[in-house]
């Protein structure tokens, strides 16, 4: 697995490529834990180049998308992790597991950017 941060005026990005299995759950983990503890709660996940993803990374992904909900900003934007070009077969699992409604989810970069 392979994760390339781009920040952005409202949002970081990560590109996660790869496979998500569970060596690769801790990676993730801290790659995220580092933005958060940077202050960053905004977080896009770009998955385009994602081929596999285990149950331990959906509860990486789950407890994140938490972790950045209940920040409590001292401005009005909260944060929140959303997701942007996930492949068809992730869609599946996200669909088989219950997950597609737990994530604000994007087909279009443009546009999950500017849901921030």
């Amino acid at each position: 697995m392979e994760i390339a941060h781009r920040p952005l005026p409202r949002v970081d990005v990560l590109a996660v490529t790869g496979r998500i299995d569970v060596v690769d759950t801790a990676v993730l983990k801290e790659e995220l834990d580092k933005l958060f503890d940077a202050g960053h709660y905004r977080i896009l996940l770009d998955l385009a180049g994602l081929r596999y993803i285990n149950s331990a990374g959906l509860r990486v992904l789950v407890s994140a998308r938490k972790r950045a909900q209940e920040h409590k900003p001292r401005s009005s934007e909260p944060g929140d992790v959303r997701l942007v070009n996930l492949p068809d077969n992730i869609k599946q699992v996200f669909d088989l597991v219950g997950f597609t409604g737990l994530f604000d989810i994007y087909d279009d970069m443009v546009d999950a950017v500017a849901s921030f």
